[in-house]
């Protein structure tokens, strides 16, 4: 692809200057990787090394163009390297998350059949479960210690053939480069196809953004992964590799490496907000906080703000589907919105047409009128994979997000909720978000979600699944709860449906609820599984 071409002629370069890579890189932090475990650094010429030596012994045992090869790893130094050399090879990475269950992982895998399974020690067992369904056996390659499988390290073995190395040529940049799963929060995951030409975009705004240091946990099943990886790349940036978003050592290692930019979920910002103020902290480098995936509050953006107030604190709104932020603020000219509308996902972007059209007429709809946004541009995904997707673009071509959002007199753009999340509770229209929000001011409440229970006369009554602060467990009654939300919000928004006090609530990977599963475990009397 065009994008690793130009990857391998920037590292080409580079390794004819490999000592400035240790004397100077060591200081400034650009240009390569950190471990914040360990503080082990990598620089790109090793990399790039360790890419091509992998993509060599990949064409060696068969991988060809279009083949799909898949990584199950938490992140290390060579997470990455799997993704790098597909591409070069022109296969397609199509990766799961360690976390999934087995059936999930089953059903996921049994979509895109592949070839090969990259996999940390800590995954092997769970994908030597889910192998055994696939129509084809893949061959195991671990990160690690192996005795039944290809150890990753005969990958890195030096080759002939990696001194006149070359990338497959892509001369059609809307071919599909790589599948990534949907989250699975509303319905079944689906395989999304992504091209060339949308990841080249995920890494364009980068070019603002050179020297920085990134830090991110998002695993390789999420988009955000290639995009940070890509992003990093481009620019000449380094990145943080840390397995996971750890509450003791975060501010620390944001500190210690001086990070520019950090990337992290809601559920991330809200176990931040339940713990004091990084004020002992010195956090002068840090330029961006994103946060996205699902809304947030008006007080946990305010507050996170607070908390690191040299740097610009905003969220994201994008799509696996369409590869990247879809709205967002931009630059330092959008600060004056971006402070007087703390709950905005931002601007629309170059290359990205917009509409919010009413749920019933489907006409187009003017500022502030909710409704469903419809996004068009040449970088969405090209389908799902191996399904029929015409029915998820409207006859002007725009892209049916499934999200209810409105945008003000300057554009500013709000995503309120999910259609499918949406309700009918005695013919209003019931947003399960406007509950939640309420529920999360009550002192005793740490989280909660918000489902849709039938009933014979009013369709489906609002009831909530609660997560009480350590303090008040045993210590609230439901209908307290119910007073509350009654006392703060429109009638239409009572909890009829009752409330059930829970020790969790279950989260995809990627930190969406699952409402439909708890839904159902409430429907089949099986919520108990959860308290």
């Amino acid at each position: 692809m065009v994008l690793v071409q130009s990857f391998l002629q920037k590292c080409k370069k580079r390794k004819r200057i490999k000592h400035r890579y240790v004397l100077v890189l060591a200081e400034t932090n650009n240009d390569q990787k950190i471990d914040a475990v360990t503080g082990e650094i990598d620089t790109y010429d090793k990399y790039f090394q360790r890419c091509v030596r992998t993509a060599v012994a990949m064409r060696k045992k068969g991988i060809r163009p279009d083949d799909i090869i898949t990584l199950c790893s938490s992140l290390h130094f060579d997470t990455s390297v799997p993704t790098l050399a597909s591409f070069f090879l022109g296969a397609k990475p199509s990766n799961i998350d360690p976390m999934f269950t087995e059936p999930d992982a089953v059903y996921l895998l049994k979509q895109i059949d592949p070839k090969m399974i990259f996999v940390s020690v800590d995954a092997v067992e769970l994908v030597e479960a889910v192998v055994r369904h696939l129509p084809q056996v893949p061959e195991i390659v671990v990160f690690g210690e192996t005795y039944n499988h290809t150890p990753f390290a005969d990958f890195l073995v030096e080759s002939s053939e990696e001194a006149e190395f070359r990338p497959v040529n892509v001369t059609n940049l809307k071919e599909t480069a790589v599948v990534y799963f949907s989250s699975g929060s509303t319905g079944l995951p689906k395989g999304i196809c992504l091209s060339h030409l949308a990841l080249l975009n995920t890494a364009k705004w980068s070019l603002n953004a050179r020297n920085f240091t990134y830090y991110s946990t998002s695993p390789p099943s999420w988009t955000s992964f290639t995009s940070i990886l890509l992003s990093a790349i481009v620019s000449g940036s380094c990145r943080i590799i840390a397995p996971n978003f750890d509450l003791l050592t975060f501010w620390k290692i944001l500190e210690t490496f001086k990070v520019t930019l950090g990337f992290l979920s809601p559920m991330h910002i809200a176990i931040l907000l339940q713990n004091p103020s990084p004020s002992s902290y010195d956090l002068s480098n840090l330029k961006f906080l994103f946060f996205g995936g699902s809304a947030m509050l008006e007080e946990q953006i305010v507050k996170i703000r607070a908390y690191v107030p040299n740097a610009y604190a905003l969220c994201l709104y994008g799509l696996s589907e369409l590869a990247t932020a879809g709205l967002r603020f931009t630059n330092s000219n959008d600060l004056k919105l971006l402070i007087e509308n703390p709950t905005s996902c931002g601007l629309p972007v170059a290359g990205f047409s917009y509409k919010i059209v009413d749920k019933v007429s489907k006409k187009a709809l003017g500022p502030n009128q909710l409704g469903e946004l419809r996004i068009k541009t040449e970088y969405q995904m090209n389908g799902y994979y191996k399904m029929d997707s015409t029915g998820e673009w409207d006859s002007d071509g725009f892209f049916r997000t499934g999200d209810i959002a409105y945008y003000d007199e300057n554009f500013c753009f709000y995503v309120t909720g999910r259609i499918r999340e949406i309700f009918k509770c005695q013919s209003w229209q019931i947003s399960p978000f406007i509950i939640e929000s309420v529920l999360k001011k009550h002192p005793a409440v740490e989280d909660a979600i918000v489902i849709g229970i039938p009933h014979p006369i009013d369709s489906e009554r609002p009831a909530a699944l609660v997560v009480l602060r350590k303090d008040f467990i045993g210590n609230l009654e439901e209908d307290k709860l119910e007073e509350f939300v009654a006392e703060n919000a429109n009638s239409i928004y009572r909890l009829r449906g009752g409330v059930f006090f829970v020790k969790r609530l279950l989260t995809t990977p990627s930190g969406k609820y699952r409402r439909r599963h708890m839904r159902e475990l409430v429907l089949t009397d099986k919520i108990k599984e959860l308290q």
